[in-house]
C-alpha cells in the first residue's frame, strides 16, 4: 500500500473528470459531499439491460469480454454523473473514488516491472483510491490477494507502476 499526496490537483482532476485517463478502471464506489452526499455503488444492475441485444451492449463498450456484462461499471460510464454533481464555483468538502484495475490494465501497468508473470500466477485485485478532503488530494494504492502471502513483490510493483504513471502524466506528487 502506498499513499501519494498529489500536488497538481487541477491536472489530476482533469484526468479523472474530463479526460479518459481513468476510464478503463472499474468503479467500486464513489462518494462526494457538496450540499448533500452522493454515493455511487459500482455494482452493475443487470436488470437495467433487459431486452437489449448483445450488439447494443457491446456498442456501449461495457462488456468485459464476449460473455456479457461486467459485474462492475467502468469509470467512463459514471464520470459524467460525478462531474455534473461537483461542477460549480465551490469545491466539494470531500470526495473519494475507489477504482479497480482489470487484467488488461494490470498488463499495461505491470508488463515492464518484471512481476507481471507473478501477477498472472497470483491474480490479486489491484486497487486505487482517490480521496479529496480539506484541500488535499491523495491517492492510495493497494492490492487484495485471495491467498495469504508474505511476498509483497506484486504489491510493490503496483505501487511503483502507479507512481510512474502519474509521473508520465506530469503530475507533481509527494510519495
Amino acid at each position: 500500500m502506498n499513499l501519494i499526496k498529489i500536488n497538481d490537483i487541477r491536472i489530476t482532476m482533469s484526468m479523472l473528470l474530463l479526460k479518459d485517463a481513468f476510464d478503463a478502471f472499474f468503479l467500486e464506489e464513489a462518494e462526494v459531499m457538496t450540499f448533500a452526499k452522493l454515493q455511487i455503488n459500482g455494482r452493475r444492475n443487470k436488470n437495467w439491460y433487459a431486452g437489449e441485444t448483445d450488439n447494443d451492449i457491446n456498442e456501449d463498450n461495457i462488456t468485459g469480454s464476449s460473455t456479457g456484462l461486467t459485474e462492475l461499471v467502468r469509470w467512463k460510464e459514471t464520470r459524467h454523473v460525478f462531474f455534473e454533481y461537483i461542477k460549480g464555483k465551490k469545491t466539494p468538502d470531500l470526495f473519494k473514488v475507489s477504482l479497480k484495475a482489470d487484467s488488461s490494465m494490470a498488463e499495461i501497468f505491470l508488463k515492464d516491472s518484471g512481476f507481471y508473470e507473478k501477477y498472472l500466477q497470483e491474480k490479486p485485485e489491484l486497487h486505487l483510491q482517490l480521496r479529496y478532503e480539506n484541500g488535499t488530494l491523495c491517492v492510495v494504492t493497494g492490492i487484495y490477494n485471495n491467498n495469504f502471502t508474505l511476498d509483497k513483490s506484486v504489491e510493490n510493483a503496483w505501487d511503483d507502476a502507479v507512481v510512474r504513471w502519474f509521473k508520465q502524466n506530469k503530475v507533481a506528487m509527494d510519495v
